[in-house]
């Protein structure tokens, strides 16, 4: 067999194999991808009930940031437009129960960033308010 068709041979044998290995090994960081993305949801949900946790709260109960726009004010309610607020909703606008100490009552227009706690969606309600 002449040398250039050994060396032609060679080369292919081996772009073959390097094309299998990448497609191989391209399969597998997608596998670690998501892997790595469902962990560090938990860990973000374990930092959460942390916070809570430290700052008085009860079992299974997380606290969450965010920032928006005042929609309305109702004595014992807040409707936010909000941004997405990780791990919790996405971007819209939400009533959420005010648990927050009157002392620098907010306006219809402001920008604010606040801070939620509960379990869920379902029982969040605002703990800290300020203007953004």
């Amino acid at each position: 067999m002449p040398v250039w068709q050994v060396t032609l041979l060679m080369n292919v044998t081996f772009a073959v194999g390097l094309g299998l290995g990448y497609a191989s090994w391209g399969h597998r960081l997608g596998v670690l991808e998501r892997e790595l993305d469902t962990t560090r949801a938990r860990v973000e949900g374990l930092e959460r009930q942390a916070r809570a946790c430290v700052a008085g709260g009860r079992a299974g109960e997380q606290q969450w940031e965010g920032r928006g726009l005042v929609r309305a004010v109702y004595p014992k309610l807040l409707v936010i437009t909000h941004e997405e607020i990780r791990g919790l909703l996405p971007a819209r606008t939400t009533s959420f129960r005010a648990d927050v100490p009157s002392g620098a009552p907010v306006q219809v227009g402001e920008a604010v960033r606040f801070s939620l706690r509960g379990t869920s969606v379902d029982d969040a309600a605002l703990v800290a308010l300020e203007r953004w």
